[in-house]
């Protein structure tokens, strides 16, 4: 079931939207319009299962609070940065050349690119 406004964001919530994706990238429709202003932050270079953090090399700065898209030729994720590291040391900011844990609600890929709203 799709959330509504208002209520809180969960994991179903967040791997039915990439499922949605998938299926509209299929049918060769779009789920959404692409977002007006968009700044392409850094690439994944890695996605740690266990404790789903992507690993990304930043281009650009990068806050906790930010709102970003992780796309990929397969989905594009949205979501808020509720938590990012440095070293595994929280950080709230991070900039172009960082090296960063970033948590995500769904697994993502490796060379996906990172771009913020």
């Amino acid at each position: 079931m799709r959330k509504r406004k208002g209520e809180p964001v969960d994991d179903l919530d967040n791997v039915m939207d990439v499922l949605d994706a998938m299926e509209a990238k299929k049918k060769g429709e779009s789920l959404a319009q692409p977002a007006a202003g968009r700044t392409l932050v850094g690439e994944v270079e890695h996605f740690f299962e266990n404790i789903n953090v992507a690993g990304v090399k930043l281009s650009g700065r990068l806050a906790v609070g930010d709102t970003v898209e992780i796309e990929n030729d397969e989905y594009t994720v949205r979501q808020r940065v509720s938590s990012m590291q440095i070293n595994r040391k929280d950080v709230s900011e991070a900039s172009a050349g960082d090296d960063v844990g970033v948590k995500v609600g769904v697994p993502v890929k490796r060379g996906s690119s990172v771009f913020r709203l």
